[in-house]
């Protein structure tokens, strides 16, 4: 398939709210938009109320009200869904399983626990690569000098990721320009993507953090995910103070999913 393509749409259907985060992390990175579903149910409403098809499904094979072959069996007996491309997850990675896997449609197959690299790699082979271009590069160029500072100074830095969930291509760069206008001017903002900023806060504990991302919200719209990296407290160079921020909004995200999927089960 050609490379170059603006966006690529994939549906992962997961019962475990990690893989659902991890797929979505390590594709979303990869400049692919990715939608989740914890149910074959919830999966099938998804699908059907888009007006354009997903390029890639991605299912477990144990889900809680459908196995993913019956899923998959299903999904393909409408002409409309048949040549959407499948990827069976599984931790069976018997023959047979892998047989029933290909029968049912599926035209690859993961075994759990997978590497990221190995993921993207399938993922690429089906439906191709899609433009990405970030800024994490120069966030850490710039984070190295910042912890250099601090280190000599014995002072705090601080990191803030803000995500927004759902894309705002567009609108970043002028919310990023109104956000820069209320922080000092030793402070820095970063557009890393279309849908994340950065902010980094010289001389900043965490408690000044807060205050600012308390000052912030009120510029973003939509459903936002901040996460704070203090230096020293949570990362001794640029690469520990991004990791740690990175994995917060995980955990915020996951803590944010679970709560949905335990009202969903109470209705």
């Amino acid at each position: 398939m050609e490379k170059g393509k603006e966006t690529k749409d994939i549906l992962v259907v997961d019962d475990s709210v990690l893989i659902r985060l991890m797929v979505k992390d390590i594709l979303g990175g990869e400049g692919y938009n990715v939608v989740a579903a914890a149910t074959s149910e919830e999966a099938v409403r998804k699908i059907k109320s888009r007006k354009e098809l997903f390029d890639l499904i991605i299912v477990d094979i144990n889900l809680p009200d459908q196995n993913g072959f019956e899923f998959i069996r299903n999904l393909k007996s409408e002409e409309k869904y048949r040549h959407i491309p499948v990827i069976i997850l599984s931790i069976d990675a018997t023959v047979p399983s892998i047989k029933r896997a290909v029968e049912a449609g599926a035209v690859d197959y993961l075994v759990k626990p997978f590497k990221a690299e190995e993921l993207v790699k399938r993922v690429v082979k089906l439906v191709g690569s899609v433009k990405k271009e970030d800024r994490y590069p120069e966030l850490k160029d710039l984070l190295k000098k910042e912890v250099n500072r601090a280190r000599r100074s014995n002072t705090n830095l601080s990191l803030i990721l803000a995500h927004c969930e759902g894309k705002i291509a567009g609108e970043i760069s002028k919310i990023a320009g109104k956000i820069r206008s209320k922080l000092r001017d030793i402070d820095a903002v970063f557009e890393i993507n279309e849908n994340t900023l950065a902010l980094v806060l010289p001389v900043t504990g965490r408690e000044g953090a807060e205050v600012v991302v308390k000052k912030i919200q009120g510029e973003l719209r939509g459903s936002w995910r901040y996460a704070i990296s203090i230096y020293p407290d949570n990362g001794k160079d640029e690469e520990e103070l991004i990791g740690f921020a990175k994995e917060s909004l995980m955990k915020e995200e996951s803590n944010s999913s679970q709560e949905d999927d335990k009202e969903k089960e109470e209705k």
